[in-house]
């Protein structure tokens, strides 16, 4: 106690008790002789087990047997007589550890009167005091009903706060917001709301600081994703419009107030505010006690503080009560983000509050951001320092990698599990995909507003069945970098050269151009790192990036003979793989998407436009196949060869065959139905099991209307009967348009044929629809490019 100011006078010692933190740190002191916990006064009996602490301690008490309990602390922590502290029943709270800490002593005087001490251990904590000070002198001047607060005494010492206690009789707490709570906010409403303009008021002023300080910090663990989302929510705030605000006691929990018969008894004012958006203190109660004290998931918090505001205080307009809540996430995360950010020290609750606020941030922004990059926010901000390293790296901001870019990590084993629980419980996200591989687990993640996020978690450096890096030494060796942890420089310049020239391609330009940037000292570093290990010499990046046939074979060599383990550890390697390729097969993510129309209709376009979209937003591996699978080579393959026929078939016309016998189109027609038959189940093994998608360019329908296409006459009822042993398409698209849009593109075709075949297809699909409902027959007037794509995307999504 002596760096509290107390001076001893007498050799007379005090023998003490205590309990301790789970760090091991003195919580709370009391002399040895004293017969009543008086340190329950600082502890928070609001849960059923907190009850149950406190009913066993008061009960060892009862019975003298608190020695069992809590043993004398040693002779060090013992304390002589001191001026102005004749009394030897008092309990002392050491604080809590943070920027604000400060002791409260709890003593009584000689005529029963209970009264506390605080006593500020830092100078944000004195700030803190003087504060509470004048707000509860402020307060003794205004006349209360639902609520009471402490008395402000003598100050014992030059800059403590000295109190009454304004604990009531048969005071009790609760762990929610009881009808003497509410009261409590009901009164603060109507005496002293006020409105003015959000900018010319203190409160919004304050926010602003801590949110542009917040910003402005050039190294902090405060994480990069909590710190953008607070901007983003800053910037959607219009300053100049005119906002309700009302007295808040700033940190008003369970802890902070006692209930008594008929009122609410205040205390702990120091971040009182005069002027706060309305219902400050409901939405701080539920925040502190869900995250804190109940441990309950944001979602769920944010949920039952709505219903409680939205019900309890029904006249608050719904526009208001958004405000507000926008305004308490402001203010209050910035002010212990900036608090946190000077603590040497984090205790576990303030890993609890950073998650549960970056959840709360991301559930406010979701109506106004991509769900992608929300998930991106919280994945990145939830990694611990080391514990996941961003491989190939090359935004200038690993948060922001682009809007259809995966990312990569390299993990421990015991990491990729957390991270895909992380990723499971994302409150976005609509569904999940976990692809498995011996080395990795790749996980897809599709959100409530149709972004699409995919993750490569590897806790192993393997192309195959080689080891091509040590995962551990890049772990050891990687370095921190825009918030992010990434590899040392040589270690990611090798894996990514190694990933492209084990491919057999050169660096992409812009893997390329990244390297080419950093100094000639780290090029040179580089380059002698590739030298030393695989003996290859290399002039420059440049040279490096140009993929060589012959010494990417050395290089395969070299792995094999060097990849740091034995015979048995490569053949399970191998197994492994082996295994991975073989459950490939039965995954269930592949589809077939079918695209009809008459030429001119806009197919091409389409199919081009779509297979791009589903490698880079929804990141499939995409085949196209025109008209049928063609396992079989077309009819006049095995008169001119493959590679003449297929030029006499571009060259040609379609519709221009002359072919009218029944017996050479049933012959054809035979051919190429053969072809789906075996073509079906070659297109599943090969290509839908394995989780890629089937684009045609025409199918099966073609052979119902419009057999002349492929110089074949039958029966509709004919060709129409057998599509049923024909592979369903999941999704099936017949693009149209007006026959003048179609003769402005195409003029293989009449004005009337275009129309007939039009009304043939629509009718044709709306038959399909309804007998095959397993299936999408959708037909789609490609008259705009980007609504046809917009559309056929809705239907992509809900099948993906």
């Amino acid at each position: 106690m002596d760096k509290l100011g107390y001076v001893p006078t007498q050799a007379r010692g005090i023998r003490l008790r205590g309990m301790c933190n789970p760090d091991g740190s003195l919580r709370w002191v009391w002399p040895a002789t004293m017969h009543e916990p008086l340190f329950l006064e600082f502890y928070n009996a609001a849960s059923p087990k907190a009850k149950l602490f406190e009913w066993s301690v008061r009960l060892a008490f009862a019975c003298g047997l608190q020695g069992l309990l809590f043993p004398l602390l040693p002779t060090r922590y013992g304390r002589t007589g001191v001026q102005g502290w004749p009394m030897t029943d008092f309990a002392l709270f050491t604080g809590t550890p943070g920027t604000y800490r400060k002791a409260v002593c709890c003593h009584t005087n000689t005529t029963g009167q209970r009264f506390f001490v605080k006593m500020p251990l830092t100078p944000a904590a004195t700030l803190c005091v003087q504060a509470e000070t004048q707000a509860l002198r402020g307060l003794a001047d205004r006349p209360a009903v639902s609520f009471r607060v402490p008395e402000v005494a003598a100050a014992p010492h030059a800059g403590f706060l000295h109190q009454t206690s304004v604990k009531p009789a048969q005071a009790a707490r609760a762990s929610c917001l009881t009808p003497r709570h509410l009261a409590y906010l009901r009164e603060q409403l109507h005496e002293t709301s006020v409105r003015r303009p959000l900018a010319d008021t203190t409160f919004w002023q304050s926010t602003e600081a801590q949110v542009s300080e917040l910003q402005g910090l050039p190294e902090t663990r405060i994480p990069y994703g909590l710190r953008a989302k607070l901007l983003q929510l800053y910037h959607r705030i219009d300053s100049e419009q005119v906002a309700a605000l009302a007295f808040a006691h700033g940190d008003f929990t369970s802890w902070n107030c006692w209930l008594g018969p008929d009122l609410v008894a205040l205390y702990d004012l120091e971040f009182a505010q005069p002027e706060a958006p309305l219902l400050y203190d409901l939405f701080h109660f539920h925040v502190q006690q869900g995250l804190l004290v109940s441990r309950r998931r944001p979602a769920q918090v944010r949920a039952a503080m709505w219903q409680q505001a939205r019900a309890e205080f029904p006249a608050l307009p719904e526009a208001e009560l958004a405000l507000a809540w926008q305004l308490y996430l402001l203010h209050h995360v910035s002010r212990y983000a900036l608090a946190y950010h000077v603590q040497e020290a984090w205790h576990a609750q303030v890993q609890w509050q950073l998650t549960g606020w970056n959840e709360l941030l991301t559930l406010e922004l979701a109506p106004h951001a991509a769900h992608r990059q929300l998930c991106l926010y919280d994945f990145l901000d939830s990694l611990q320092p080391r514990a996941g390293v961003v491989l190939k790296q090359r935004a200038e901001n690993a948060y922001y990698p682009g809007p259809t870019a995966d990312l990569d990590l390299l993990v421990s084993r015991p990491q990729v599990a957390r991270s895909v629980a992380f990723l499971r419980s994302f409150p976005l996200v609509r569904s999940v995909a976990v692809r498995r591989q011996a080395h990795m687990r790749s996980v897809d993640c599709f959100f409530q507003d149709g972004t699409f996020l995919s993750i490569d978690l590897l806790h192993e450096l393997w192309r195959k069945s080689v080891s091509v890096m040590d995962g551990a030494e890049v772990l050891a060796h990687a370095r921190h970098a825009a918030g992010i942890t990434v590899p040392a420089l040589r270690h990611d310049f090798e894996y990514t050269w190694l990933f492209y020239w084990l491919n057999g391609s050169d660096l992409p330009a812009a893997h390329r151009r990244h390297f080419e940037q950093c100094t000639p000292a780290e090029q040179g570093e580089m380059l002698d790192h590739l030298a030393t290990k695989y003996n290859l010499h290399f002039s420059s990046i440049g040279a490096a990036a140009t993929h060589q046939p012959a010494l990417a074979q050395e290089v395969r060599e070299h792995l094999r003979e060097h990849s740091g383990s034995g015979f048995f550890r490569r053949q399970w390697r191998a197994l492994c793989y082996g295994w991975g390729v073989a459950t490939s097969f039965f995954r269930p993510n592949g589809f077939v998407i079918s695209f009809s129309g008459v030429d001119g209709a806009g197919k091409s376009t389409v199919i081009e436009k779509v297979k791009e979209h589903l490698e880079k937003k929804w990141r499939k591996r995409v085949v196209v196949l025109r008209h049928r699978p063609s396992v079989l080579p077309i009819l006049s393959a095995w008169k001119y060869g493959r590679a003449e026929a297929e030029r006499r078939t571009m060259a040609s016309l379609p519709r221009q065959g002359l072919n009218q016998s029944l017996k050479s189109s049933l012959a054809r027609f035979s051919y190429y139905y053969l072809d789906y038959l075996l073509g079906q189940a070659v297109v599943w093994l090969k290509y839908t099991s394995r989780g890629q998608v089937v684009l045609y360019d025409r199918y099966y329908f073609d052979f119902i209307n419009d057999g002349e296409r492929s110089n074949i006459r039958l029966p509709e009822r004919l060709t129409k009967a057998l599509y049923t042993f024909v592979s369903k398409p999941r999704l099936n698209f017949f693009l149209y348009a007006a026959p003048e849009v179609i003769l402005r593109r195409k003029q293989e075709l009449s004005g009337e044929a275009i129309v007939q075949l039009t009304l043939k297809y629509r009718t044709l699909f709306g038959q399909l629809a309804g007998q095959y409902p397993q299936s999408r027959y959708v037909p789609i007037e490609n008259d705009n490019l980007d609504n046809t794509l917009a559309l056929i995307g809705q239907y992509i999504q809900a099948e993906v």
